[in-house]
């Protein structure tokens, strides 16, 4: 396992565990200001439900985290709006 996978299968779980339902991790950059400013490579997954984002950075500079991210943050506001609409 690569250490992207890896990392995506810990931000996915992350996600799961908050209550998110993270799509497909897609090809991106973070775009960094600061101490360390340019581009770095990432992968963005996005929860089907809320719309919060989950970041893998699997190069990131020194002071920032390689996983981070709404959706792995925060509880998803989404699913109990989604129970009450389907109820």
């Amino acid at each position: 396992m690569t250490k992207i996978e890896r990392l995506k299968q810990e931000a996915r779980e992350a996600a799961r565990i908050k209550g998110h339902r993270l799509g497909r991790f897609r090809e991106s950059v973070i775009t960094a200001e600061g101490p360390a400013p340019g581009q770095r490579p990432a992968a963005v997954a996005v929860c089907q439900v809320c719309g919060a984002m989950a970041v893998v950075a699997p190069a990131p500079a020194r002071d920032e985290p390689e996983i981070l991210g709404e959706a792995v943050q925060w509880e998803c506001f989404g699913i109990e709006r989604e129970g009450h609409e389907t109820a």
